[in-house]
């Protein structure tokens, strides 16, 4: 059986002044107003030294420094790693992106590095690096722990995350010039993912439900799943945006909620079904004793006090966040659904019901009130122009829906 291989025990510091600390992630940090900075690698500690005291009058202030002027003739690919995911978890502390895009960045990043060789110096990076990576998360995926490659989806997420990281290294200048990537690392093209689509549907049916099956879902389902069924078919909405909806934004009487769609902030309007408005007003009747202050704005809580659909942060000593890790409660009893009526197979999950409104709505040809209704940007100059979408046209879409759903043979 082969040695395990040792992991390389931290350096000591170079004198008893040296400002300081090796930390177990192979760089130089410091601890500056309750936050870990790192200043280069251990094999270079009178580099990292210059790069702390170039911005360490700004760190010590609070004030945002300008970028660390690394040598792009012996930056490290994981120097490129520390930089980007510093800024980008920087930009998730502000709210920005959402915690679980970061951590599918980090997935991404980390991917990269250990294919390529995370103390490989960038300047030696060649095209057919990019290229044989691409080729490798296409068939084994971008952890070991995941069975087969990325589709379509998955590839232009990664091939975006490593292209974007490399593009803030050469704005920020920590490279003299863009990286070449070569023909190999191109996102999938629509084509393809058209196809990849097609096979799917052919494989395992289209990500819709009849209306047989959404009687039996509705015939089955008690509150407080049902009231998501209905959202999801009355108005698009998805997992999190029904695990999201506060109460504030239900005006019941009216029949409408008025709430931006948390993913994007883009304006959202719903006008309700009475079957909805029923649903979510029995929801709110026998609704379970929420555990904090937070989660006592919601509509919808588990019967344990919590969200249906939270995330667990993980961190290190240093209180950086290592892996974010989703509870999806709605999906999960979704399912348990779909398995009693015999109705589970690939492709269909709680997401279809959002598949399924968009499909019967387009048949009202009213572009712009579906997409207000799902909360998509109306494209081109209309979304400029657009300001405002009546009650009516809107109730006209949902009506529509209703009428395939309930009068539909």
């Amino acid at each position: 059986m082969a040695k395990r291989s040792r992991k390389k025990a931290k350096p000591s510091k170079p004198s008893k002044t040296y400002p300081l600390t090796a930390h177990k992630n192979g760089q130089w940090c410091k601890k500056i107003r309750g936050k870990i900075h790192y200043f280069g690698p251990w094999d270079a500690p009178q580099a990292a030294m210059e790069n702390y005291l170039r911005v360490a009058e700004d760190l010590h202030a609070g004030r945002r420094p300008q970028a660390l002027n690394v040598s792009p003739d012996n930056l490290l690919v994981k120097d490129v790693c520390n930089h980007y995911l510093t800024f980008q978890n920087t930009r998730m502390d502000g709210g920005e992106i959402g915690r679980r895009w970061f951590a599918d960045m980090k997935i991404a990043i980390a991917a990269f590095a250990q294919h390529v060789g995370k103390n490989r110096l960038v300047e030696d990076l060649r095209p057919e690096d990019f290229q044989e990576f691409r080729q490798h998360i296409a068939k084994h995926g971008l952890s070991s722990t995941r069975k087969g490659g990325l589709g379509p989806d998955g590839l232009t997420r990664a091939i975006t995350v490593i292209r974007g990281m490399f593009k803030y290294a050469y704005d920020m200048d920590l490279i003299d010039r863009p990286v070449k990537y070569g023909r190999g690392f191109q996102r999938p093209s629509v084509t393809e993912k058209r196809k990849a689509r097609r096979n799917q549907q052919v494989k395992h049916g289209k990500r819709l439900f009849t209306v047989p099956q959404i009687r039996r879902m509705l015939d089955e389902a008690s509150c407080p799943l049902k009231a998501m069924i209905l959202l999801g078919l009355n108005g698009g909405y998805g997992n999190t945006d029904c695990a999201r909806l506060p109460r504030s934004v239900l005006d019941l009487e009216a029949g409408v909620i008025e709430y931006d769609r948390p993913k994007t902030g883009i304006e959202r309007v719903v006008t309700l079904w009475p079957e909805t408005v029923e649903a979510l007003r029995e929801t709110l009747k026998s609704r379970p004793e929420p555990l904090d202050e937070e989660t006592a704005a919601l509509v919808f809580v588990t019967r344990f006090g919590r969200p249906w659909v939270r995330e667990k942060l993980k961190m290190n000593d240093d209180g950086v966040i290592t892996t974010v890790s989703k509870t999806d409660s709605i999906g999960q009893e979704f399912d348990k659904l779909l398995v009693k009526l015999d109705m589970k197979r690939p492709g269909l999950s709680f997401y279809a019901l959002r598949h399924t409104f968009r499909t019967l709505a387009d048949e009202t040809r009213d572009q712009h009130a579906v997409h207000r209704i799902m909360g998509h940007q109306i494209p081109g100059m209309s979304g400029i122009y657009v300001e405002d979408i009546s009650l009516d046209r809107l109730r006209a879409v949902t009506d529509h829906v209703r009428r395939c759903v309930y009068s539909r043979e």
